[in-house]
């Protein structure tokens, strides 16, 4: 497929994050994909990504060897991938295609692999809602495995840390870590992608009724017109 310039149309990578987009605001997801406007990003804290590469090298000091991490031991099943393998694609076609990077991955003893995903939270995770996203994210992994010849094993990880509570702070932060398995489903994750590329070949969709962004933009603009 080719521009009305007649030049090449650069590919269309989507991922689990702009997937999930697609399920909060379709015209959002086209706006960031077809005309390279995104959502305006809020103040962010260092924190989580510092914590997501502190986690990352505590399990990388057990890859390679016979034991899971003490941290997960006995909550989840397999070794830790060697060497670990992070992103990966999924080429649809000349137009679009799929990528993913996974936080951790497991094999099993017959052989089937097992995504993982960390997540760290401001409390414990089992008094609240799965977030959809996340199990969108555990699907699209699967089958990213899957397309690079990876049977996957059916289910993923979500790998949550969070604060615990104490009154011996001074003797070291401590926190809490709690495994949600999820089963995935590939056909489930394919199916969430093509309906991305349907929004992406058709003209800009309507707004979610609840985006806030889109609400305050339609706002602004009532404003600016009287």
């Amino acid at each position: 497929m080719q521009s009305s310039s007649g030049s090449k149309k650069k590919k269309i990578w989507l991922s689990p994050s702009g997937l999930s987009l697609l399920s909060r605001c379709p015209r959002c997801f086209w706006l960031q994909y077809r005309r390279g406007i995104r959502q305006p990003e809020g103040i962010q804290s260092r924190l989580a990504n510092r914590f997501d590469g502190v986690i990352k090298a505590y399990f990388d000091t057990y890859r390679g060897g016979d034991v899971l991490p003490p941290l997960v031991a006995g909550q989840v099943e397999g070794k830790l991938e060697h060497p670990f393998q992070e992103t990966y694609f999924y080429h649809h076609d000349d137009d679009y295609g799929l990528m993913g990077k996974l936080d951790e991955c497991l094999v099993r003893a017959d052989g089937t692999f097992t995504p993982v995903d960390h997540k760290t939270a401001s409390s414990d995770p089992r008094t609240r809602d799965l977030l959809p996203a996340y199990q969108t994210q555990l699907d699209i992994y699967a089958f990213l495995l899957g397309s690079n010849r990876k049977k996957p094993s059916g289910i993923g990880h979500l790998i949550y840390f969070y604060p615990a509570d104490g009154a011996d702070l001074h003797e070291g932060f401590q926190m809490e870590v709690i495994v949600k398995t999820l089963d995935t489903s590939t056909d489930a994750a394919h199916e969430k992608f093509m309906e991305g590329v349907a929004a992406l070949e058709g003209e800009m969709p309507f707004a979610a009724d609840n985006c806030p962004f889109c609400l305050w933009y339609d706002a602004m603009t009532a404003l600016l017109e009287k």
